[in-house]
């Protein structure tokens, strides 16, 4: 998804900022910022766009760029709020809008995102992923319509009715002593509430588009099927602290995290057995490299998922195997690196390294 938004906010940039061309420091400011995020240095661009700013403090498109700036840097409050006033003075910018409602979809507010997005079809009636996501967000509203909602400390989670209010307790319960434990490990506590959603396998296919063989899915709220949860009850323990790790890993570092650290952190923490996912990788003589496990598994057949999961697990596995590392230390660096390999160098971490693991 970031990909897709990227391509297209960096073509609006440089394709509509003529009515700045007349105050040519500030129109040099955006491209330059725009450089920056092409090259993926939101913290870079930031200032560009904030010195623009000083110039042209209502100039939609400064704050738009400010507003992608920050939501590239994981600074979600930021970029609402840039978003926002260039909604306030401009309310036909279509792109502003996009990001605007995909950031709090992605915060778990579906109606707000879903009258974002109407409002700005009222500009743009055509446009096809407005229409699009539309469409997907309120056949989510819809269901979610009819769920109950149960709130028990950090933890909200919504179910359908009578039949799933045996599962919801059991959730927050395992939920609760899964977090006190991971945070005791990572040794960071993250405050941020988590929603948690249960679906019938139905649901949860036609809301989330996840792969068929996803069992779990942490998109901003965990959202599980529960369909054989009542027949196997350890299998629904696991992946709730699954999705839960993801939870607790994106509350500490928004952004930084490869797909590969995520992935083994979630099955470490669940439990999964990295002996026999080593076992599994032997047997099986395929190797993905890290650097092509940075991003998501989405992409992959079930037999390269299945390869890509083992190795994450047992490069966590590996790495927890480290004296003294700071699994919440590491995590921070990442947010702030350049790179995850800058991040991992710090801590003394090669890809090199990991590779030759499982190249033996």
């Amino acid at each position: 998804m970031r990909a897709f938004w990227f391509c297209s906010l960096v073509c609006f940039a440089f394709l509509n900022f003529t009515p700045l061309h007349a105050q040519s420091t500030a129109a040099e400011l955006n491209e330059a910022g725009w450089k920056m995020l092409q090259q993926g240095e939101p913290a870079r661009a930031t200032p560009l766009f904030a010195k623009a700013l000083v110039l042209r403090p209502d100039e939609p498109v400064l704050l738009f760029g400010a507003g992608v700036a920050a939501h590239l840097d994981g600074r979600s409050s930021d970029a609402k709020t840039k978003l926002q006033r260039a909604l306030e003075v401009n309310p036909r910018f279509t792109s502003a809008s996009l990001l605007l409602g995909e950031i709090v979809y992605s915060e778990g507010d579906v109606d707000r995102a879903i009258t974002i997005y109407k409002a700005a079809l009222s500009f743009a009636p055509t446009d096809r992923d407005l229409n699009g996501r539309l469409r997907e967000w309120s056949r989510e509203s819809n269901v979610h319509g009819g769920f109950v909602e149960r709130q028990q400390g950090r933890f909200n989670v919504m179910f359908e009715g009578r039949t799933d209010a045996a599962l919801a307790a059991r959730a927050t319960q395992v939920l609760g002593a899964a977090f006190s434990r991971i945070a005791g490990q990572i040794r960071v506590s993250p405050s941020d509430p988590i929603a948690v959603i249960l679906y019938t396998d139905k649901q949860f296919r036609d809301i989330t588009r996840a792969p068929a063989w996803s069992s779990g899915l942490y998109d901003g709220r965990i959202r599980i099927p529960v369909g054989g949860a009542a027949r196997t009850p350890s299998l629904f323990d696991v992946v709730l602290v699954h999705e839960l790790t993801h939870a607790m890993v994106v509350s500490i570092a928004a952004k930084g995290v490869p797909t590969w650290l995520h992935e083994g952190l979630a099955q470490h923490f669940s439990g999964a057995d990295a002996e026999a996912a080593r076992r599994r990788l032997a047997a099986g003589g395929t190797f993905i490299s890290f650097e092509d496990l940075e991003q998501s598994f989405a992409g992959f057949s079930g037999d390269d998922a299945a390869t890509a999961y083992d190795q994450s697990l047992v490069a966590v596995h590996v790495l927890a195997q480290r004296p003294n590392l700071n699994w919440g230390q590491l995590l921070y660096a990442l947010s702030e690196a350049r790179t995850p390999s800058e991040a991992f160098r710090s801590f003394g971490i090669t890809y090199a390294e990991l590779d030759a693991e499982f190249k033996r």
